[in-house]
């Protein structure tokens, strides 16, 4: 049988186990939060990604574009090197976005390690969101050079239907 005394310290042990339970839960439920918030933190940058990557479609449909332009305006070679320097210097840029976006890629593989790894995640986010920017601004860029290749073949147009009458 037991004593008194031993009965005493076995409740105040069984009562210290408890509370450790409790903050066991506790910090298992904090856990469980931010596992949680690092799953939607890797389910935003995935959609991110989704978005650079069609970003990344339309802009290669939008060279093709312009190659093709360009063989039908091929009478003034001096804008057309210039064209093709800068659609270079954008390609080059795209690909500093791809290294980004694969960089994005591995920082949500890790994401579920660590709150430091998190603080990585929103930067990543934020980088996205400004590549999406300078996306758009490249877009806008192709679009006015595209403006330019018509007015060229325009002028292209004029030149030949001029020459005839020169001839004449």
């Amino acid at each position: 049988m037991l004593t008194e005394r031993q009965i005493q310290i076995l409740k105040s042990e069984n009562e210290y186990l408890l509370i450790q339970i409790e903050d066991l839960n506790q910090a298992i439920a904090q856990k469980e939060q931010e596992l949680e918030t690092l799953r939607q933190t890797a389910k935003q940058a995935a959609e991110l990604q989704s978005r650079i990557d069609i970003n990344l479609l339309e802009f290669e449909q939008m060279q093709r574009s312009i190659g093709q332009r360009q063989q039908k305006a091929a009478g003034d070679s001096i804008m057309i090197e210039e064209l093709e320097k800068e659609l270079l210097d954008t390609m080059k840029t795209l690909q500093k976005y791809s290294s980004l976006a694969d960089e994005n890629e591995s920082l949500k593989a890790s994401l579920q390690g660590s709150e430091e790894e998190l603080d990585m995640a929103s930067g990543l986010y934020k980088k996205v969101t400004d590549l999406k920017k300078e996306i758009s601004l490249l877009k806008s860029e192709i679009e006015i050079k595209g403006l330019e290749i018509e007015n060229l073949k325009e002028d292209i147009k004029e030149l030949k239907i001029d020459k005839p009458r020169n001839g004449e």
